[in-house]
C-alpha cells in the first residue's frame, strides 16, 4: 500500500496537468472552457440563454464534475460570451461577485463564434466521459491569448500565467512570423496599468513564453483641488495591500479616500487632502509616495499541454504559429470535403439527367408502376440498377422530373474550391482578414 499511494498520486498529477489545469496548444482552451464554449455554440448561438441552462448542458453532456458557472462568468468577462445580467466585476476596493446563475443569461459572442467555430463541423468528435466531443476547437488564435483577463492555472509542479493581447496585435505578429510583414511588431499584453518594460523584455515574452514585466498604476492628478484619482494598481495585488502603506496619513487625518468606481467610470478611487495647513506639501508628498506604491511587476510563464499530454513552456510566437498551421490543416480538410460533395452532386445531376427521359416515357406511355420498371429504366438510362433505386428513393418522381440538373454553377464552384486548395496559404490568410 505504501508503494501504491505515490504511484496513484503521480497518476492523478498527470491527469490534472493534462486534462484540467492548462490550456491545450491546439486551441488555447482548458477542457472546461472548451466544453462551455461548445455548449454555448450548441444551445446559445443565436439567442440569450439562462446561464443555469448552459451549465446544465455542460454537466449533462460533457463535464459531470460539478458546476461550470465560474467558467461561464470568466468567459463572459473575457468577451467570448455575450452576458446579460449581473456577472460581477473587479472594480474598486471590494470586487462585486456575480449574481446566481438562475438570474443571468449569456450567448456565444461574435468573437467566440468567429475565432473558434467556423470549421467545427470538420472536426471529428471523440469518445469522452459522456457525449462524444471535439478534441480541440478549430481556433484561429489561441483562446487564452485573446480576451481581457490573464489565464491562470496551477498543476502538479507547474504554474501557468498567460498574457492576453488585442486581436489586431496578434494578427500583426502572426503576419510578421509568416514573413508577410517586414517590420517586427513588438506587441504589449493587455493591462489595466501602464507596462513600462522595454522592447527587449516584451520580445523575450513573445519568443520564450517567460518574462517579468514592470508596470505602473494609472493615476489622474488634480493638483488645484489637491485630489488624485487611482484608475489602476499592479496586477495580482489587492488594493488593501497598497493602502497599508498610507495608514499613517489616514490615521492623522491628512488624507481621505472615496471609492467612486462603477461600470461607467471603471476604477475610480479618489484621494483628497483634508487638512488646510501645508495642503500643497501634504499633496505632493502623498503623490510621490503613491506613485512608488503603484509600481509592480507581472511574471508571465506560458505553460500549456500538447495533445499527447506533455506539459511544456511555449512561446507566444510558437503558440500563434501552431494554431495557424492547425487552422490551415482544417481548412484543407474542409476544402477537400466540399470538393467530394460537389463531385457527388455533379455526378448525381448527370445521372438524374440520364434517368429523367426514360422515367417520363414510362410514366406517360407504358403506365407501368415505377417499382416494376427498374429493369427498363436501367436499360434505357445506362445506369446500374442500384443507382436507379437509390435516386428514385431519394427524390419524389414529380421533383425528379422538374428539378434543375444544370451543372454549370456546380463546375464553377468546383473550380473555385480547387483554386483555394492550390493556394491554401493565401486562402487561409484571407480568412484571418475577415475576423
Amino acid at each position: 500500500m505504501d508503494k501504491l499511494i505515490p504511484r496513484m498520486y503521480k497518476t492523478y498529477g498527470i491527469y490534472v496537468n493534462s486534462f484540467r489545469s492548462f490550456p491545450l496548444k491546439d486551441d488555447g482552451c482548458k477542457p472546461i472552457e472548451r466544453r462551455v464554449l461548445l455548449s454555448a455554440y450548441e444551445i446559445a448561438r443565436d439567442k440569450l440563454v439562462k446561464s443555469a441552462r448552459i451549465d446544465g448542458h455542460v454537466i449533462g453532456h460533457y463535464s459531470p464534475h460539478g458546476t461550470s458557472y465560474g467558467t461561464i462568468v470568466q468567459l463572459a468577462r473575457q468577451g467570448f460570451l455575450t452576458p446579460q445580467g449581473n456577472f460581477g466585476n473587479n472594480l474598486g476596493v471590494d470586487p462585486s461577485p456575480p449574481a446566481a446563475m438562475r438570474y443571468t443569461e449569456a450567448k456565444l459572442s461574435s468573437l467566440g463564434l468567429n475565432n473558434s467555430f467556423r470549421l467545427i463541423n470538420y472536426i471529428d468528435r471523440q469518445e469522452s466521459e459522456l457525449d462524444p466531443e471535439p478534441p480541440f476547437l478549430p481556433s484561429m488564435f489561441p483562446v487564452c491569448l485573446l480576451g481581457k483577463e490573464y489565464t491562470q492555472g496551477i498543476g502538479f509542479g507547474y504554474r501557468t500565467f498567460i498574457p492576453c493581447y488585442k486581436l489586431e496585435d496578434l494578427h500583426k505578429r502572426l503576419l510578421w512570423l509568416l514573413k508577410i510583414e517586414k517590420d517586427e511588431p513588438i506587441i504589449k499584453p493587455i493591462c489595466d496599468s501602464i507596462i513600462t518594460s522595454d522592447d527587449n523584455t516584451l520580445k523575450q515574452l513573445l519568443t520564450t513564453g517567460k518574462a517579468t514585466l514592470s508596470t505602473q498604476g494609472i493615476i489622474v492628478e488634480q493638483q488645484t483641488s489637491c485630489k488624485v484619482v487611482v484608475k489602476s494598481w499592479p496586477e495580482g495585488r489587492r488594493f488593501e495591500s497598497v493602502m497599508k502603506k498610507f495608514q499613517k496619513e489616514f490615521d492623522n487625518g491628512d488624507i481621505g479616500i472615496s471609492d467612486l468606481s462603477n461600470e461607467e467610470n471603471g476604477n475610480y478611487i479618489q484621494f483628497e487632502v483634508l487638512k488646510q495647513r501645508n495642503r500643497d506639501k501634504i499633496y505632493l508628498d502623498f503623490l510621490k509616495k503613491l506613485k512608488a506604491a503603484l509600481k509592480g511587476t507581472i511574471s508571465f510563464e506560458v505553460i500549456i499541454v500538447t495533445k499527447e499530454g506533455k506539459v511544456e513552456l511555449c512561446s507566444i510566437d510558437d503558440f500563434l504559429l501552431h494554431c495557424f498551421n492547425n487552422f490551415k490543416t482544417i481548412n484543407e480538410v474542409m476544402l477537400k470535403t466540399e470538393l467530394i460533395k460537389l463531385d457527388e452532386k455533379i455526378q448525381e445531376n448527370k445521372d438524374l439527367e440520364k434517368l429523367r427521359e426514360p422515367l417520363r416515357i414510362i410514366m406517360a406511355v407504358q403506365k407501368v408502376p415505377v417499382n416494376e420498371s427498374y429493369g427498363q429504366l436501367t436499360k434505357d438510362s445506362g445506369l446500374p440498377i442500384e443507382r436507379v433505386k437509390d435516386l428514385l428513393s431519394k427524390y419524389r418522381i414529380s421533383k425528379l422530373l422538374t428539378m434543375d440538373t444544370d451543372i454549370t454553377k456546380l463546375i464553377e464552384s468546383k473550380k473555385e474550391l480547387e483554386e483555394h486548395l492550390n493556394k491554401l496559404h493565401d486562402f487561409v490568410l484571407d480568412r484571418y482578414k475577415e475576423i
